[in-house]
């Protein structure tokens, strides 16, 4: 299966990667994420996932950097289902690329934090698979994440403290 993984940090994707590099699976990381902020976060997430992917993936694909796209998002959306929208907006894009590249399928390394709202996840990556005709690869990867973050230490790579939204940086108090 040729495998197309949104990915949002080395750290998440070391989580990842300790299940799926025990499988036949053709992987390529795709990192679109125009949430971030400000741009020097991105690029540094984007560095160190490049760091951790040499070697174990087909490569790292990664997208201009975009905040114009989560802005415009955002502001149809309220605090309450702002981050629901913000996994549909990296999900359609990933899919969209996966079907015009050949790819089998797709998923995403959010699926590995505890962080993260999984099951309206999940939801979203099968509304979305279906919308462009493809699989969502859906595994529970929160098993992983306290690993894939030891890891990260040790080689060491950065580990941001906060999701990547501006919202997240400075939450509400």
């Amino acid at each position: 299966m040729k495998l197309l993984l949104h990915t949002c940090c080395g750290p998440c994707f070391l989580g990842v990667w300790e299940d799926l590099g025990t499988k036949e699976i053709d992987v390529t990381n795709y990192f679109y994420n125009p949430n971030i902020y400000p741009e020097e976060e991105y690029k540094k997430r984007l560095e160190n996932l490049k760091i951790v992917a040499k070697d174990k993936t087909s490569g790292v694909i990664a997208s201009e950097y975009d905040p114009e796209s989560y802005d415009r998002m955002v502001t149809k959306n309220d605090n309450e289902v702002r981050c629901l929208g913000c996994y549909r907006l990296r999900l359609e894009k990933t899919a969209e690329y996966a079907r015009n590249n050949s790819y089998d399928a797709f998923s995403t390394t959010l699926l590995v934090s505890p962080y993260q709202k999984h099951e309206e996840l999940r939801r979203i990556g099968e509304e979305v698979a279906l919308k462009f005709g493809l699989k969502f690869y859906y595994t529970d990867w929160r098993p992983y994440f306290r690993s894939g973050q030891d890891e990260a230490k040790i080689i060491p790579i950065y580990r941001q403290k906060y999701c990547g939204c501006k919202y997240s940086l400075h939450p509400q108090k």
